[in-house]
């Protein structure tokens, strides 16, 4: 097997997830009229905040430029999972909240998708990292 498809299930995965994430994040920008008050602005079911569109939006365009290098997802998988844990625990305060001035303004449907990309990071970040130290093991034996 060569490397190119070594990591093609994890690729399509954190491939999956870059896109979910840049087109909430795009599309999120359509979604911003000005006459609504914050808590109002969705897409679908999901908040859609500039700050949120900025956050979904960067992690999306990360993970498409991760996916074009097996070394790079590894490192993707694991920011993704910190930085979506972090939302998910941000989100769940803020969403027990109405507080007007919350620039994040994050709802239950988009905590259920931080904390379920959260898990889906973790799974890739442990699988790539499995997969490289095997790959290492390896090339000790050889050697």
């Amino acid at each position: 097997m060569n490397r190119r498809t070594a990591g093609s299930p994890l690729r399509a995965v954190v491939l999956v997830i870059a896109l979910v994430h840049l087109v909430l994040g795009v599309l999120g920008f359509f979604f911003l009229p000005e006459a609504n008050q914050a808590g109002e602005n969705t897409l679908w079911i999901f908040s859609a905040t500039g700050m949120l569109n900025v956050i979904r939006a960067m992690l999306g365009v990360l993970g498409l430029a991760a996916v074009l290098r097996p070394s790079t997802m590894l490192a993707y998988s694991w920011l993704a999972f910190v930085a979506f844990t972090g939302l998910t625990a941000f989100g769940i305060l803020s969403a027990g909240t109405d507080l007007s001035g919350d620039a994040v303004n994050v709802g239950w449907a988009d905590n259920i998708l931080h904390a379920l990309t959260a898990l889906v990071a973790l799974g890739v970040g442990i699988a790539a990292t499995r997969s490289s130290g095997r790959k290492q093991s390896k090339t000790a034996e050889n050697v």
